[in-house]
Formats: structure tokens, sequence, C-alpha cells
């Protein structure tokens, strides 16, 4: 079968995006939940927050390693049932305790998601198709955050405004994603059992270039569908890498630092706009519903524009360099801000934060490929399992702070704070370097 690598890419994209689905349409519905349950604001707050985010802090360490040993096809299982489960527990939860419990579940088996999709990735694609890779990936964050609520919104309404019954018809929508994931995911591409071996040199054409991997090894991989690192021993597994050796390797420069951290501070700031802006513009700036909706429209489908632009980008232009370009620009999504007053035009307003979310969304495929390129595969799932730790950390913590900001001072303040971690996160991405060392154990890690 021809083009499996974006088969895979397309599973990959669903799955990510099935996970942003939940997480936004539940935020969604959250006021109806909130109204029945005759639950508070405290605990809508913890729910959002600590309950759902608060447990890939811990998790994404433990699942980044779990998904190294047991591979992204099959780690990629635990959400997709996960999700499931937890979309029937809301479903049918009558009280907070209840609902409590099913986003916690959701919480620990979110963070596997982030491992799993980017590690097939970084499995499927080569370095020089890696970032398109991801950028198709990545779209799903605008697509499925937009799409959430546009099909949510109309679905609460058809049910009158019962919650159990939306969560509960959207608990089957996983069954035939789980169902394709089984029979075409594959850990490596070499393993498929669909992937033609025209396909293969596709993908490991730069590891032949440089001698790597030899063509008769692929050759044997392609027949036996064994992975390459069981035919070439002087290629390093996941398993192979012990555990203690690979966070060494992985802190073992600053440039790890910009990798690792960055992310996290990146996604406070994605956050900032998906989940703080629209309170913004309805309680600061007092815009109507309808300008709320043109909101949702123009900025996420910029964000998506963004992430499938960069993925193209990363065809002809260094990864870092779009990183870096996107970081700076981010800039726009929060510095205005901090001098807008109630007032002001949102048709003014839109375009700025249209191409600040588009700027946001560049930097994230470059970002996750370049993760890919910089750590090689044996200790991929580790990086990405520790990157969504930050990642968990800003979304638990993130909006919470800045909401609460501009509760005890103002809104100004808040994006103030916005704006101090888009400059971290420039320092950051600036510090990454090439550094020959680690490009040569990544080389030894790639394959």
């Amino acid at each position: 079968m021809k083009g499996q690598r974006w088969i895979i890419d397309i599973l990959t994209f669903l799955l990510f995006g099935f996970l942003l689905f939940e997480l936004i349409k539940t935020a969604v519905l959250m006021p109806t939940i909130r109204k029945e349950l005759n639950l508070s604001l405290e605990q809508e707050a913890l729910l959002l927050g600590i309950f759902s985010g608060g447990p890939g802090i811990i998790m994404g360490l433990f699942g980044g390693i779990i998904v190294d040993k047991i591979g992204a096809r099959y780690g990629g299982l635990f959400p997709l049932i996960a999700f499931t489960v937890v979309t029937i527990g809301v479903g049918l939860s009558r009280n907070f305790s209840q609902l409590a419990a099913a986003i916690i579940i959701f919480g620990i088996f979110e963070s596997f998601t982030n491992t799993v999709v980017y590690k097939l990735t970084g499995n499927w694609f080569g370095k020089h198709e890696r970032g398109l890779g991801a950028g198709i990936t990545n779209s799903a964050s605008p697509f499925f955050t937009f799409l959430a609520p546009a099909v949510a919104i109309p679905l609460l309404l058809f049910f009158h405004g019962n919650f159990h019954e939306v969560f509960l018809l959207f608990a089957v929508f996983s069954i035939p994603l789980l169902i394709v994931w089984v029979l075409f995911v594959y850990d490596r591409p070499e393993e498929s059992r669909f992937i033609t071996m025209d396909e293969l040199k596709i993908i490991y054409s730069d590891e032949l270039s440089s001698g790597i991997i030899k063509e008769g090894e692929l050759e044997e991989a392609y027949k036996s569908h064994k992975s390459l690192d069981k035919i070439n021993k002087n290629i390093k597994s996941s398993n192979s890498v012990k555990i203690s050796d690979a966070f060494k390797y992985i802190f073992s420069s600053r440039d790890s630092l910009g990798l690792i951290i960055g992310i996290g501070i990146m996604n406070l700031v994605w956050a900032s706009y998906s989940e703080v802006l629209p309170t913004y513009f309805s309680d600061y700036l007092l815009y109507s519903n309808s300008i709320l909706g043109l909101y949702t429209t123009i900025t996420y489908f910029a964000g998506f524009l963004g992430a499938i632009v960069s993925g193209l980008l990363t065809l002809k232009y260094p990864k870092l360099l779009i990183m870096k370009i996107g970081v700076v620009v981010s800039t726009i999504a929060t510095v205005p801000l901090i001098f807008v007053n109630p007032g002001i035009s949102p048709y003014i307003l839109l375009p700025v934060t249209a191409i600040g979310f588009f700027s946001i969304l560049l930097y994230f495929p470059p970002f996750f490929s370049y993760t890919a390129d910089y750590f090689g595969k044996a200790v991929l799932g580790r990086v990405l399992g520790i990157q969504f730790s930050f990642i968990a950390l800003a979304l638990a913590f993130g909006p919470t702070i800045m909401l609460d900001i501009a509760a005890a001072i103002n809104w100004k303040i808040s994006y103030l704070f916005d704006t101090f971690m888009v400059i971290i996160a420039i320092a950051l991405t600036f510090m990454i370097r090439k550094n020959k060392k680690l490009e040569k154990l990544a080389t030894e890690m790639e394959a």
C-alpha cells in the first residue's frame, strides 16, 4: 500500500484531535454540567484544571517510559480505550465525585496521547519530511478545538440540555478509530505488513545515505517485518537504553532545557488563547457572543493554517529557524493585549489575535520534529513524556494563574504575565544550538 506513512499521520491527527475534542467539549458543556449537578465554581475549576491536567504532570514521565518500552502502537490503545470509558463515565455521572473520578482517569491517560502521536511521527517520517508530518498532526489542535463547540452545543440543544446523552453519544466515536488503529498502526514502518519497499527507502533515505543502515538490512527488515534494531545490533533500541542513561543523555546540555521546558511555556501561551481569551473578550471587552463566535472561527482557522504552513516550510527551511520565527512573532499574541481598553473595535483586534495564533502554531511542528531529530528514536518516548509533564503543568496552572491575576489586579497585568512567559520561551528557543556530541549520539539512536 503506497503512502502508508500518511495513513499513520492521519491516524495520529485523529487521535490527537480526539483528545482536544474531549477537552474542549467538556469545557464547553461544563456550565450545563455545573448547573445540573449543582457544582460550585471552585469544583468546576478543579475539574477543568487540576483534575484534568494535573495527573499528566506525573504521568507524562511514566507514559513516556511505557511508550518507549511497549511501543507507540500499543501505547495508543491506552488513551483510545480510556477516552471511551471516561466519556461514558461523564455521561453517567450524577454527582461531583463520579465526575471527578472520570476526569482524573482522563487526565492520567491523556498523557500517553502526546507521546504516542509524536513518537509515531518520529518513527514513520525521515528527517526531511518529519516537520510536515508533525505539522499535519499538530493542525488537529486548532481544528478540533474549533470543531468541539460547533458540534457539542447544537447536540446539547438537540437533546434539550441533557449533557448525559451528548457524552454517551460521543462514546461510540472512538470505537472505529480503535479498530483502524489496531489494523494499520505499527510502531516502526518496517514492521508494517502494508508498506512497500519503495516507501521504506523514502522514510530511511537519510540513514541509507549516511550508512547508518544498509539497503540489505532494510530489505531483510521489510521481508521479515522485524524492526531494524533486531537486525543491526549496532542500532540502539528503546529497550537497550537504560532509563538512567536515557535521562543522563536527555539532560546533558543546555539545549535540552530549550527543547523540554520551552514547549511547556508555549503551551501556556496556547492556553491563554484557547481557554482564557474568550473570557477576556466577554468579561473585559464586553464583546457579544456573535463576536466570540467570529473570534473562534478566525483564530482557530489561522492556527490550523499556521500548523500546515509550518510543516510545509520545514521541507525547505531549517526547523530551528522556523521555531525562532514562530516564537518571536508570537509576541503579537500577547503584547497588544496589555494595552487594549474596552471599546476597541473587535475588527481591529481579531486580525491581531489571528496572526498571534498563527505564529503560535507555527512554532509547534518544527519543535516536535526537531525534538525527534535531536534525541533520536531510542529515547524519544521518554523525551516526549518529560515534555508532556511540562505541558500538563502549563495547562493545569497557567490559565488559573492568568484568571486569578485578572480577578485580583486587572487583565493588563494578566497579559503582561503571559508576555513574560513568551520572553522566557524566546530565550529558551535561542539557547538551542547544534551540539556535535549529541548529534553523534542521536544518530546512533535515530534508526
